[in-house]
């Protein structure tokens, strides 16, 4: 017998966030509308449609600092290419440990530094800065 710890409902909560802040802050940075569309019906993030995600408080630790990783890698990619090397060694080591939860994103380190971030930020993904249309 194995005694386990569950994971806090806040805890998931804050992986659902960031799952949303990848969707709506980090993505459309990346990709286009018609690539976004894409990655909605192949990308699974769905905290609680993962195989191999029990929701165990070591397996929420983990599913959150990887998220929060690649959010800062992303955010901070295209400042530094002196050190890409590293950083697609962050991705792939995150991005394994999500893999071993039942994670999935189809997308390799390399499709993120050949899509350029775009100038215009405009994208039906993006989180609006308010709420109000005048």
């Amino acid at each position: 017998m194995k005694i386990v710890h569950a994971s806090t409902e806040e805890q998931e909560k804050h992986i659902e966030e960031l799952i949303q802040q990848m969707y709506h802050e980090i993505f459309p940075i990346y990709f286009s509308d018609k690539m976004m569309e894409e990655l909605e019906t192949e990308f699974s993030f769905k905290l609680h449609e993962t195989p191999n995600y029990h929701g165990t408080l070591k397996e929420a630790f983990q599913v959150m600092s990887s998220l929060q990783a690649l959010i800062a890698l992303f955010e901070n990619v295209h400042k530094s290419e002196k050190h890409m090397e590293k950083y697609k060694d962050m991705y792939e080591r995150n991005m394994d440990t999500l893999k071993r939860y039942g994670f999935k994103l189809p997308l390799t380190f390399e499709q993120f530094l050949a899509s350029s971030t775009k100038e215009n930020m405009f994208s039906r993904y993006l989180k609006p800065a308010n709420k109000w249309i005048i």
